[in-house]
């Protein structure tokens, strides 16, 4: 069961992964030294910040169209559970500090990292998304320069080089559950229409 945390644990868990991948490379490792060296955090809110080499800023939740009609699902002591709350968690990453060639070797690694494990499952999440046997893809969002000029005028400050993700399907559990009466019996009336 995902609880209300599944989108803070989302960002926990690819703040991990792609340290434990960066790290692991000689070439970036001297640049992301330490999990504290990419942050969750806007690029606006980490402008004066020269400790933060990557920042992974979820700048857009939306409902996933494709599973908004899902049927509910059992709940407890015969009780069915509304049918769970899926989302598409959009992320902005963004090279912050050094060289425009060191910000474009971060940037070009961790596009691969996603791109080589598009999918986060099991060992990868952590909290409760861990323990659901769900899978998170992460896709490449090959968004508009129009879309991506509002999203940075809206943080109000200059155009960064950046890519945007979209991490599809994040399941957050309702706690809503309504009894339902099972059916015992059933009577078909046959007769003749005049």
């Amino acid at each position: 069961m995902s609880d209300y945390s599944v989108i803070a644990e989302l960002g926990d868990s690819l703040l991990s992964v792609l340290f434990s991948e960066l790290n692991a490379d000689s070439q970036i490792s001297g640049l992301i030294d330490s999990e504290d060296r990419i942050s969750l955090e806007s690029p606006a809110d980490l402008e004066n910040n020269n400790s933060v080499r990557l920042s992974m800023y979820l700048y857009r939740i939306l409902e996933n169209p494709y599973m908004k009609n899902s049927f509910p699902v059992d709940g407890t002591g015969g009780k069915l559970r509304k049918a769970p709350l899926t989302l598409d968690l959009y992320y902005l990453l963004t090279p912050m500090v050094g060289t425009p060639r060191e910000q474009m070797i971060v940037l070009g690694k961790t596009m691969q990292v996603l791109y080589d494990r598009p999918i986060l499952e099991g060992a990868d999440l952590s909290g409760s998304l861990g323990t659901t046997g769900e899978a998170i893809r992460m896709v490449l969002n090959p968004v508009s320069l129009e879309e991506l000029t509002r999203v940075w005028q809206a943080l109000e400050i200059s155009y960064r080089l950046s890519v945007c993700y979209l991490a599809r399907v994040i399941i957050l559990d309702s706690e809503q559950e309504q009894f339902t009466q099972p059916v015992v019996s059933r009577r078909i009336a046959y007769g003749t229409l005049r």
